[in-house]
């Protein structure tokens, strides 16, 4: 069968996502990850259908950023 979507438990692990707890004993999370999720890509300009020169550059300074500790994870 094809299967053209990912399941969510595949797009955690590509974006690096973690679920973490506010405070002990809550239900609510905090959703943050070292990659932007499918939402966060497709609103921040980048998707452009392909992958650009710009995306390109955009990557390469994230990976950089987050080798050298500069960079944090994100909330989703």
């Amino acid at each position: 069968y094809y299967d053209d979507g990912l399941a969510d438990e595949e797009i955690d692990f590509m974006c690096g996502t973690y679920y973490i707890n506010r405070r002990k004993l809550s239900l609510i999370q905090n959703v943050v990850s070292w990659w932007p999720r499918p939402n966060a890509w497709d609103a921040s300009g980048l998707n452009v259908g392909f992958w650009s020169a710009r995306c390109e550059d955009w990557f390469q300074r994230r990976l950089d950023n987050i080798r050298e500790g500069v960079s944090r994870m994100r909330h989703s």
